[in-house]
């Protein structure tokens, strides 16, 4: 069984996991910011946004233009949430030599208010699964190869009308 987070360690740990998420599924290090955070209900967006601001101001996040992906203290940080979740970290995210360094991160998430829940703790904990859902909800309903096709076909029909 894992350890207790606070609240705020919490939902910085959404917050990571939702960049960190994001960013393999596009199979790179860094994710859109701005597209991760139009992903999000729009009741949600405000906090979201205050709590990518202080990640990055803490260094757990690193912006790169719009793009946002997560620095050596933000594995630092997601190891530390993976092991207070019960879960094994992430061999790469490992560092039990820098017990200082985890100690800081925790103290500057727990002193920024930024970082407080704007809803239910059930809410921050199933934002992932519900962006999943709300992602596959709003899928095309037809791919983007068939629209070509159909597109084609309707330019071949016309000019055979035409001629």
């Amino acid at each position: 069984m894992g350890q207790a987070i606070s609240d705020r360690e919490a939902l910085a740990g959404v917050l990571m996991t939702l960049v960190r998420e994001r960013s393999s599924a596009t199979g790179g290090s860094k994710t859109s910011r701005t597209g991760l955070q139009a992903s999000v209900p729009v009741s949600e967006r405000p906090g979201v946004r205050r709590g990518f601001d202080a990640l990055l101001e803490h260094g757990l996040l690193a912006a790169s233009g719009e793009d946002i992906g997560l620095t050596g203290k933000g594995k630092l940080f997601m190891a530390h949430v993976q092991r207070a979740r019960g879960q094994p970290a992430i061999a790469q995210d490992l560092d039990d030599k820098s017990p200082a360094v985890l100690a800081a991160i925790l103290s500057a998430i727990e002193a920024d208010g930024r970082l407080d829940p704007q809803g239910s703790m059930d809410d921050v904990r199933t934002l992932p699964a519900r962006l999943e859902g709300y992602r596959a909800a709003r899928a095309p309903r037809y791919s983007k190869g068939l629209l070509v096709l159909g597109g084609l076909a309707a330019a071949a029909a016309a000019f055979a009308l035409l001629h």
